[in-house]
């Protein structure tokens, strides 16, 4: 029997299972955090790096508790399931955009924008190449908007040095950044897409094509 220790909103809780596999760790997370939808897990690496737990990553996560407890850090919303989807996100913007919507939506779909891009990380690097004059006023926004957040100074680095290095090591800085976000208490999240959403009205103006509806 294995101790299982759940770290979410900040809170840590305690169970057990009888066998470690993917199946039973995903059963007593559940236990422990009930009536979370969407659920993420994360856990800690031999790098100190934050990975996101999956049936592909379990036998590395396992490696890394050997002779401790199984820690995961849990994330996800409380409310009806079902509501964390790109589309939905999309149309919540057919209406006039605000910086406080987008500063809104930021915060309540992080845990997905989180885990779209770690799948999808490889997708930007490529699409930086193709088009980097299109990509590199995006990223100068989202850097602007960091400037004054000392919290996630380090990734707002990161993304600076994609900058100068002609786009190189994009997909690994927006996940740095993305990962640093939803690590931050919500307080601090909000603060950043406050931040961040001024910046980014106008751009999501463009991508519609200029015009709000």
């Amino acid at each position: 029997m294995s101790v299982v220790k759940v770290t979410f909103e900040g809170e840590v809780r305690r169970g057990r299972v009888e066998e470690v596999t993917y199946e039973a760790l995903l059963k007593v997370v559940t236990e422990l955090v009930p009536d979370v939808h969407e659920l993420v897990l994360r856990y800690v690496d031999e790098d100190g790096d934050t990975c996101l737990l999956t049936e592909q990553t379990f036998d590395d996560f396992v490696e890394q508790c050997t002779g401790g407890p199984l820690r995961v850090t849990a994330a996800g919303h409380r409310g009806q399931s079902g509501r964390l989807c790109p589309g939905k996100i999309w149309r919540h913007l057919r209406g006039e955009v605000t910086p406080e919507l987008i500063a809104e939506l930021m915060v309540t779909h992080g845990e997905l924008a989180a885990a779209m891009v770690e799948r999808k990380a490889w997708k930007l690097d490529r699409v930086a190449g193709w088009w980097p004059e299109k990509v590199r006023p995006v990223v100068a926004v989202v850097v602007e908007g960091l400037r004054d957040i000392p919290e996630i100074s380090t990734c707002r680095a990161g993304l600076e040095h994609a900058l100068d290095a002609e786009l190189a090591g994009l997909g690994q800085a927006v996940i740095d950044l993305a990962r640093e976000f939803v690590a931050q208490p919500v307080e601090v999240q909000r603060r950043i897409a406050e931040a961040l959403s001024v910046h980014l009205v106008p751009l999501i103006d463009r991508l519609r094509g200029g015009r709000r509806v």
